[in-house]
């Protein structure tokens, strides 16, 4: 069963905050992958949905977020995992390579170093260690990963 990190943009709709990018279709897809891989989540996740829930903290109603991060945290669908050494500097090297956001550095090089699909929808950072010559291969979509998986 292949092990699986989820970006923070496929965490918000689970704390009541839409991404426009994410279809239904996109979390139907994740629903039925979830059946057939190990759903990962990073504590340094939170750093990120702690500043974007913030930032729109008039637009979102505070129980559903509330509510949401019980469930992301207690419902047995995630495994937590905070990154290591290994991670951590992988994290380091990207961001001296010139890529500034060190959340989603540190959720890539995660997923790289722990051998594991990284779920985003980050085309910025994965055209950016495509350039450098990092794997960008495991990085996907909700679609290719539903097909990778073999799920409609």
């Amino acid at each position: 069963m292949p092990d699986v990190l989820l970006d923070t943009s496929y965490l918000l709709p689970t704390l009541g905050v839409g991404v426009k990018e994410i279809t239904d279709a996109d979390l139907e897809s994740i629903r039925a992958a979830s059946k057939k891989a190990r759903f990962h989540c990073s504590y340094a996740s939170f750093v990120e949905i702690l500043g974007l829930v913030g930032k729109e903290s008039k637009r979102v109603d505070a129980k559903a977020v509330s509510a949401g991060m019980k469930s992301l945290l207690g419902s047995g669908l995630y495994e937590w995992t905070n990154p290591s050494l290994g991670a951590i500097q992988l994290a380091f090297e990207l961001r001296t390579k010139g890529h500034k956001d060190n959340i989603d550095n540190i959720l890539y090089a995660t997923a790289a170093d722990s051998k594991m699909l990284f779920l985003s929808l980050d085309e910025e950072l994965k055209k950016f260690v495509a350039k450098n010559g990092y794997d960008a291969g495991l990085m996907v979509g909700a679609s290719e990963l539903a097909a990778r998986l073999g799920v409609p």
